[in-house]
């Protein structure tokens, strides 16, 4: 599935919407909030390509600039984009160290210390590639 990158960046009141190379092109919206982004350019980009909303992904960064807000909260806001990107790699990567572990002969309890989930948890994403695999 295309994903498009898209910039928001803030202009007086409103979310100032850019999606890079749609069909070699730029399309642009706004939104008053953040959060109505996704919505907001998901819309345009289908118009565009005369498809629906859901056959595309979006990767939206805010694009703050230090005369809007401190070094500092600057900092944090990439910080936080790094744990949500990491924490993203880990989920997808736990089912594989759960099943590795298991076999090199961990309990559920240490396989669960060891990645810091519950060992119910670790019980589920084994329950759910067992049915995996027999499907």
């Amino acid at each position: 599935m295309t994903t498009y990158r898209v910039t928001a960046t803030r202009e007086a009141d409103w979310w100032a919407l850019v999606a890079f190379d749609v069909v070699g092109r730029e399309v642009a919206s706004q939104s008053r909030r953040l959060d109505q982004a996704d919505a907001t350019i998901r819309e345009a980009i289908a118009l565009v390509l005369d498809v629906e909303e859901d056959a595309f992904e979006v990767d939206i960064t805010p694009d703050l600039k230090p005369t809007d807000v401190s070094a500092g909260t600057l900092e944090a806001l990439e910080l936080r984009r790094v744990l949500a990107e990491l924490t993203d790699r880990a989920r997808r990567e736990t089912p594989a160290a759960v099943a590795e572990l298991r076999r090199a002969g961990l309990t559920v309890r240490d396989v669960a210390g060891l990645l810091g989930v519950t060992p119910s948890r670790v019980s589920q994403i084994e329950k759910r590639s067992s049915l995996a695999s027999s499907a």
